[in-house]
């Protein structure tokens, strides 16, 4: 839109006025100026009337989106459900492919047990006590990262049920808006 310097638009008002006062001295001119007058506010009214409906319409009736919004939503739950569940699930095999830590904790322990039975016949073993030394190494270390681990395992799990909840929430609102009005029934 161009924009008319305060000189041009000081001559545009003085034609205005100017034009405006030579119809006003007619009968004709009167009532050309109010039929003019008329159609124009009826003119904003309609546009104003087409814009309060267009509104309305789309308070009332949720974009498409909403949709597939809903079923974005409800794919990440249950991404959500299914990497909660594979983290609580207690591994088959070990991180570096090996049997799972607590096959291996439990065969220490009772390697452990059956040097120390072996001690009591034995009143000083020498080899005995360095791999019950060892052992419980492995124990107390192996012992320590899963505690670690399934802390962190179940922080993780908790924070997961945390994001599956708001989900949920968000979700139960994207349902409500997508329920048809009643005034538009």
């Amino acid at each position: 839109m161009q924009r008319l310097s305060p000189a041009t638009a000081e001559n545009s008002e003085a034609e205005y006025r100017a034009i405006e006062s030579a119809l006003l001295e007619s009968a004709r001119g009167r009532w050309f100026l109010a039929e003019h007058g008329r159609r124009a506010r009826r003119l904003d009214s309609a546009l104003l009337e087409d814009a309060i409906g267009r509104l309305q319409t789309s308070i009332r009736q949720p974009p498409a989106l909403l949709g597939q919004l809903k079923g974005e939503i409800e794919t990440l739950k249950q991404h959500l459900a299914e990497t909660r569940a594979a983290l609580l699930a207690r591994p088959t095999v070990g991180r570096d492919g090996s049997a799972p830590p607590q096959q291996v904790m439990l065969k220490a322990a009772e390697e452990i047990h059956d040097i120390a039975w072996s001690l009591q016949a034995n009143p000083f073993d020498p080899k005995g006590c360095e791999t019950i030394a060892r052992n419980a190494g492995k124990l107390y270390a192996m012992s320590q990262t899963q505690a670690v681990d399934s802390e962190r395992a179940l922080q993780t799990a908790q924070a997961i049920d945390t994001a599956a909840s708001r989900l949920e929430a968000i979700l139960e609102t994207v349902v409500h808006e997508l329920q048809i009005d009643p005034a538009t029934a």
